[in-house]
């Protein structure tokens, strides 16, 4: 159930429902681990692929295509119910409220684009329909995406939140609560070997 509440709208002037980092992480809170899961899965892939064709015979955006590709192909497989090619053969995943588009991104953390109305609408979180109707015009996107330097490597994949044209906020693979591991507690970490000693000595004493 998404924590974030706005009223919902078909009208492409208004706005979509405002994502805050907090929320996102709490509605995401299952996903968020497959996403990044998903993303090196498709690297691992890309990675594999891209060595069978030589530099000299790769056309104009083949590496970028053949990631994206990639990339597609792993989150059909980590979300099968949950993907959907909305207008234009745009990729989408929706999840627990969200619509999340997938880029890559560049120098200023901003996804590469083709600069078009629907571009700025979506940079602006603007309700316009990426379907073939007005379903979840009022779903707040998220830009899933990594960037690549200038020696090739790609790297850097986070999830970004995006409104009027800025970067609002992101989250990494780092910052993931990691609240499920148990830890030790420092008492029993000082006691085992203490533990393990009395033994040894009592042992010795029998002997």
């Amino acid at each position: 159930m998404s924590t974030n509440v706005m009223k919902k709208s078909s009208n492409p002037s208004y706005k979509r429902r405002l994502a805050s980092l907090e929320g996102c992480q709490n509605d995401l809170k299952n996903e968020l681990f497959l996403m990044f899961s998903a993303f090196h899965s498709a690297l691992k892939n890309y990675q594999e692929e891209i060595v069978q064709t030589p530099p000299e015979a790769r056309a104009r955006g083949f590496e970028a295509s053949l990631l994206n590709s990639k990339m597609i192909q792993s989150i059909q497989e980590n979300f099968p119910i949950n993907w959907k090619f909305g207008k234009y053969k745009r990729f989408t995943l929706r999840v627990n409220g969200y619509i999340i588009l997938f880029k890559k991104f560049n120098s200023k953390g901003l996804p590469m684009n083709i600069k078009t109305k629907s571009v700025t609408a979506i940079s602006q979180q603007l309700s316009i329909p990426l379907f073939d109707d007005y379903t979840f015009v009022a779903e707040p996107i998220l830009f899933f995406g990594y960037s690549k330097d200038n020696f090739g490597i790609i790297s850097n994949p986070k999830l970004v939140y995006i409104d009027e044209n800025q970067v609002k906020w992101e989250i990494t693979r780092d910052s993931i609560s990691t609240s499920k591991t148990i830890s030790i507690p420092k008492e029993e970490k000082v006691a085992m070997p203490k533990l393990r000693a009395e033994i040894v000595k009592k042992n010795v004493s029998n002997k």
